[in-house]
C-alpha cells in the first residue's frame, strides 16, 4: 500500500486561541486506514523519530544558538507534554523569545483516522521573530516529512 498524502490543513481556532499573541500557525494532516490509534503513543513516536537530516539541522541549531550565548533547551527528541488524552496531545516550550506549541489530534474519518499536527508560535521580541523567520522554511519541510514518515509506519503495521 502506498504512503497516504500529507496535506496542508486548517488550524484549530481553539488551539490557536490558547496561545496568547500567536504570530504563526500551520497544520498538516494525513488520513491513515486505521482506527486503533492513541494520540499519546503516536505523539511520542512522532517526536522521537525525526529524519536523520532533521536531527542534523537541530544539532546545527543547538550549536549556533549556544555560540550566540543563548541558553535555550537543546531540542532533540520531543518536547514537554502539556496536556494529553487518547485523541489529542499538546506539547510545547516557553522561553524569553518565543512560546511554541504543537497539537497532535486524531479524528475519525470515513477511511480510518485523520491525524493533524498543528504548530503555533508566539514571539515576544525581535530575537523570537528573527529565529522564527530563519527556521520557517526548515519547519515546513521537517513537519511534512515527519508526518509522511509517521503515516508510512502506520500503514506498514
Amino acid at each position: 500500500m502506498s504512503t497516504p498524502t500529507v496535506v496542508a490543513a486548517a488550524t484549530d481556532p481553539a488551539f490557536i486561541a490558547s496561545l496568547p499573541g500567536c504570530d504563526f500557525a500551520d497544520a498538516f494532516s494525513v488520513v491513515v486506514p486505521r482506527r486503533d490509534l492513541d494520540a499519546r503513543v503516536l505523539s511520542a513516536d512522532f517526536f522521537s523519530t525525526p529524519p536523520a537530516w532533521a536531527g542534523a539541522l537541530m544539532d546545527l541549531r543547538n550549536t549556533i544558538m549556544g555560540r550566540l550565548g543563548y541558553k535555550a533547551p537543546k531540542i532533540r527528541k520531543g518536547f514537554p507534554v502539556l496536556s494529553e488524552s487518547e485523541t489529542a496531545v499538546v506539547s510545547g516550550l516557553d522561553d524569553d523569545h518565543l512560546d511554541f506549541r504543537a497539537l497532535m489530534r486524531i479524528d475519525p474519518d470515513a477511511n480510518g483516522s485523520r491525524i493533524t499536527l498543528t504548530t503555533a508560535v508566539a514571539t515576544h521580541n525581535w530575537i523570537g521573530r528573527a529565529y522564527l523567520a530563519i527556521i520557517m522554511p526548515f519547519h515546513k519541510l521537517i513537519v511534512r516529512s515527519m508526518v509522511r514518515q509517521m503515516a508510512a509506519r502506520l500503514v506498514a503495521k
